[in-house]
């Protein structure tokens, strides 16, 4: 028996199937069937879908093709579209093949109906699979290649839209990168304008105290210097009127140097007071000045008991009147009548006369000691020699001599002070003096430098900013070495006294 005789005898007993020129004819129940054919059987397949969709288009969802909006932004993320449900759901049923099979087509009804009515429904489906192989097997080629074609342009557009991420991310990165260096070079510029700004400005306010300080200093010196004048003046005018009263009543008058020789008498020259009053300063700021003198000779005041101090030179008798304070003897030689009248009028021993020649007459070994303050530039070399010899004989052992003078090595000093006394000799230079000292058999204690110049008149070091490179900041520091060299030339310290001791 062949196979479709088989399949007559098989369906007999519900229905038959007749072949026959390209048509067949289905009978079940007694009920003939029209004859079967792919076409129709499409065609009726594709009404039903038809009759499906339109009955069911108020429950589908339209499509609508998905539009990006820059401004608003996406949800899509890169690897949505590979990872998808839809994508997962096409690759699995394009994967299964079990509809191929007819082993799951049965029947709900029992027994030995059921069992023919599954056995048609495989036979049916084992006849229209036989008609529909090719057109099946073109869809499933289809449903293949698509499903490939979906795989690979969600892999595609994945990875496109993974690179351009991180293409944006690199061109965020190097817009932020640029932006802040961008920033940071204007802040660069920015602090740089201010730090030069406030560097001028600085230095034109510091410009502009330091020439207002000056300026104050110097009128300041200049209102000194008139009181100081006006005082003198004062002082003047008051002795020229207290030795005419004097004279008026008993014709007699401070007899002056020349007259203990001559036998005359003549009226005391003011100029050199006047000199004084007006070029080397106050008598406060004198007084202030040799503040240290009394405290050289309280240190050599044992076994000295009442033995007083000479000063030679004593002036106007600030010293002296330093001296009274811190009741240390002393009294004072003067070759200036005016001089000794204006000591003698704060109630000072000053006495009138040639210092060395006093000290001549002075006996042996009965002076504490002996200070002469800017004296020593009024002498030649052979009273020089005369007054150290002189002071180791009168000066008992272990007292103190002192003499203070300019100070030659500061330019500043030999231009402006000692050129303007005209009675000036010579400058001595500290170790000139100090070894004709020795020479005269006087041990030297210490030589001590006075009178500093104020640092805003000498020349200003400029400062080394952090900014500058090692080169320019090491010439700077030269410079600035350079300077303080010229400053102890230039404006070196004024003045400077020797302290000697008598053995």
């Amino acid at each position: 028996m062949s196979g479709n005789e088989a399949e007559k005898s098989d369906l007999d007993s519900n229905g038959s199937i007749a072949t026959g020129n390209g048509t067949a004819k289905h009978q079940r129940n007694g009920a003939t069937l029209t004859p079967l054919s792919a076409d129709a059987l499409m065609r009726d397949i594709r009404q039903r879908t038809r009759t499906d969709i339109e009955k069911h288009k108020d429950k589908r969802k339209s499509f609508s093709a998905f539009q990006a909006d820059a401004k608003k932004g996406t949800e899509h993320r890169a690897g949505d579209l590979l990872q998808s449900s839809e994508l997962l759901f096409l690759n699995r049923f394009c994967a299964q093949s079990d509809y191929l099979h007819n082993d799951h087509l049965t029947s709900h009804r029992p027994g030995i109906i059921g069992k023919i009515i599954s056995k048609f429904k495989r036979k049916l489906h084992s006849y229209l699979f036989f008609y529909l192989d090719r057109y099946i097997g073109s869809q499933r080629d289809f449903q293949i290649n698509l499903v490939r074609h979906l795989n690979d342009s969600a892999k595609y557009i994945d990875g496109r839209d993974m690179s351009n991420f991180w293409e944006l991310i690199r061109k965020i990165d190097y817009d932020v990168q640029k932006a802040l260096d961008r920033i940071e070079r204007i802040n660069d510029e920015q602090t740089g304008t201010l730090r030069t700004q406030e560097k001028w400005v600085n230095e034109t306010v510091r410009s502009n105290v330091i020439e207002l300080r000056e300026t104050v200093s110097r009128h300041s010196a200049e209102i000194q210097t008139l009181e100081s004048v006006a005082r003198g003046l004062e002082s003047i005018v008051s002795r020229l009127k207290n030795s005419q009263l004097s004279s008026a009543t008993n014709g007699s008058s401070i007899p002056t140097a020349e007259e203990s020789h001559s036998g005359t008498k003549s009226v005391a020259d003011y100029s050199y007071l006047l000199l004084e009053n007006r070029y080397r300063g106050s008598e406060e700021s004198i007084s202030n000045r040799l503040s240290i003198y009394p405290q050289i000779f309280k240190e050599s005041e044992k076994n000295h008991g009442e033995a007083p101090v000479l000063e030679i030179g004593s002036g106007r008798g600030e010293l002296l009147s330093l001296f009274k304070e811190a009741s240390l003897p002393a009294y004072g030689v003067d070759l200036d009548q005016a001089m000794v009248e204006a000591a003698s009028a704060k109630g000072l021993d000053a006495k009138l006369g040639d210092g060395i020649a006093h000290l001549r007459g002075v006996q042996d070994h009965s002076l504490r000691g002996v200070i002469a303050i800017q004296v020593v530039e009024h002498l030649t070399r052979a009273q020089l020699e005369d007054l150290f010899e002189l002071c180791t004989k009168k000066i008992r052992s272990g007292g103190r001599v002192v003499f203070e003078t300019i100070n030659p090595r500061s330019l500043l000093a030999l231009s402006s002070n000692y050129f303007r006394d005209p009675t000036h000799v010579w400058p001595l230079h500290p170790d000139t003096l100090e070894y004709a000292m020795n020479l005269a058999g006087l041990q030297t204690v210490e030589v001590r430098y006075l009178s500093p110049v104020e640092r805003d008149s000498q020349l200003r070091p400029l400062p080394v900013e952090e900014y500058m490179s090692p080169r320019l900041a090491h010439t700077i520091q030269t410079i600035d070495r350079n300077f303080e060299q010229l400053n102890s030339l230039l404006y070196g310290y004024q003045d400077y006294c020797i302290v000697a001791e008598v053995r």
